[in-house]
């Protein structure tokens, strides 16, 4: 009998983890389909009308890109205390990130954008990983 117990807590215990990796990567996944540009790809080869089309998100007023390296935003949300990693928390980036802009024009039926270099405030979910982007902050706006 108590083995058979030490074999559903095992059991039960595996699919909180495996639970907990899938969340994790969801999370993240969602993050780098949503907001994520790879730095891959020049900075100015993207493009508003395409990204919105090719990633499938649905038409928004205002949407917001981060151009960085996916190591820099994975990283963000682990802090030198590696208690408060799996803690709700809205993290500012530490240095200036280029950010592309995207407003829907209803004038001209397409996206309007603007590139600039922004403070960006990441919120870091209870799993420790980047969620979503907020009040971003101008800093300079990249002409080119």
């Amino acid at each position: 009998m108590a083995s058979s117990l030490k074999a559903w807590g095992l059991l039960v215990s595996l699919l909180c983890l495996h639970y907990s990796l899938l969340a994790q990567s969801t999370s993240r996944r969602e993050f780098m389909e949503h907001h994520h540009l790879s730095s891959h790809k020049e900075f100015s080869d993207y493009s508003c009308d395409v990204l919105m089309t090719e990633k499938g998100l649905k038409p928004k007023i205002s949407h917001w890109f981060v151009y960085m390296a996916w190591y820099k935003v994975e990283h963000i949300c682990i802090s030198g205390n590696w208690k408060d990693r799996y803690k709700n928390s809205y993290v500012w980036a530490q240095t200036p990130i280029k950010v592309l802009t995207c407003h829907w024009e209803n004038f001209k039926s397409k996206y309007v954008e603007r590139r600039s270099y922004n403070y960006v405030q990441f919120h870091c979910n209870a799993d420790g990983y980047v969620d979503s982007i907020e009040d971003m902050k101008l800093l300079e706006p990249i002409l080119a």
